[in-house]
């Protein structure tokens, strides 16, 4: 509701669609030979209670992060037990990769790229709704786009999607009605 005066000229542009995971943003990073840890708003010292730590230790996201020419995070959503009340019904946590970012150019990697570097990590992307998709002519209607079946469990109506240019210059989400008022 707040693209309004920016909607037309989006219009002109390719995108991306993935599902919108009801979970924990998290990322993780190697930096200078440095590799941390992240929640959301806050870099994480390592603990053993850490779910975000442990994470990272259990994908071994250390050393996969070391294999690639230059500095670089990767985001992701952390969903499963314990997390905004698993609604995936999925045994254990994981985290499920949406951004990629190359530190020493400042940019994200475009959508073929960033398909490309997670699957060569051995690691999963959110739910990719699809690789190609051109907004509806309307807000109300990309609203109502939102709704729907989670890709991960298909009893649970999805929180929303993330919509993303192909380029990744422009980079929003679409909350689904259904999801909010399923949240009161």
């Amino acid at each position: 509701q707040n693209l309004a005066s920016d909607y037309e000229e989006m219009k002109t542009h390719e995108y991306y669609e993935t599902e919108k995971l009801d979970g924990t943003s998290s990322t993780f990073y190697l930096n200078q030979g440095e590799f941390g840890v992240c929640s959301r708003n806050w870099e994480l010292f390592e603990t053993e209670t850490n779910t975000f730590w442990r994470l990272a230790r259990e994908m071994d996201l250390e050393n996969k992060l070391k294999q690639v020419p230059y500095n670089v995070s990767i985001q992701g959503e952390t969903i499963g037990e314990g997390i905004q009340g698993n609604p995936y019904k999925i045994k254990g946590q994981t985290v499920r990769f949406y951004n990629v970012f190359n530190i020493d150019k400042q940019e994200y990697l475009n959508f073929e790229e960033f398909k490309h570097f997670i699957s060569m990590l051995g690691l999963d992307t959110v739910p990719i709704i699809t690789g190609s998709f051109q907004l509806p002519d309307t807000i109300e209607e990309m609203i109502k786009s939102a709704d729907g079946k989670s890709d991960l469990n298909p009893s649970f109506d999805r929180e929303g999607v993330v919509v993303r240019s192909l380029d990744r210059k422009i980079s929003f989400k679409s909350i689904s009605n259904k999801f909010l008022l399923n949240e009161k």
